[in-house]
């Protein structure tokens, strides 16, 4: 799917995202944005942090720094992020590593994402998107009514 920008249709002036993993919205300052994380793995269900437009970029480079860290590893691994709003492993050495999406938003829980070393980095990436995305909101430049 190719990553969307829209304002919100409910008229609240929120600019709505969606991307093949994450999707949700920001608030025209930045102050409210909703971070969504889908499923590629087990059922249509999403990982939800809801969290500000400093908290969004906290969020990524958290999530940065755990694939950094562990995404050339072929061995069976479990590994937490710093502030364990993720998780990445790899069940059976060799095979595709499942990353978690550990939302903040008790409604939503955790949503996994199955993939090689490439599929997490196009997973940052988009999540790279989505925060330009943030920031051009922020600065007026995000799209027209």
């Amino acid at each position: 799917m190719a990553y969307k920008v829209f304002i919100s249709p409910t008229g609240t002036g929120n600019v709505v995202f969606e991307g093949d993993v994450v999707n949700g919205y920001t608030s025209p300052d930045g102050k409210k944005v909703v971070l969504k994380f889908y499923s590629n793995d087990r059922g249509y269900t999403c990982g939800a942090y809801n969290v500000d437009a400093a908290g969004a970029k906290a969020l990524r480079d958290e999530l940065a720094s755990l694939i950094e860290n562990n995404s050339s590893n072929t061995l069976k691994f479990k590994a937490l992020s710093s502030q364990k709003h993720f998780s990445l492993a790899r069940e059976i050495e060799n095979v595709p590593m499942i990353l978690g999406a550990i939302g903040t938003d008790a409604m939503f829980g955790t949503s996994y994402h199955r993939g090689d070393a490439e599929a997490m980095k196009k997973v940052l990436a988009e999540f790279d998107t989505v925060i330009k995305t943030i920031d051009d909101v922020m600065a007026g430049k995000g799209p027209a009514a």
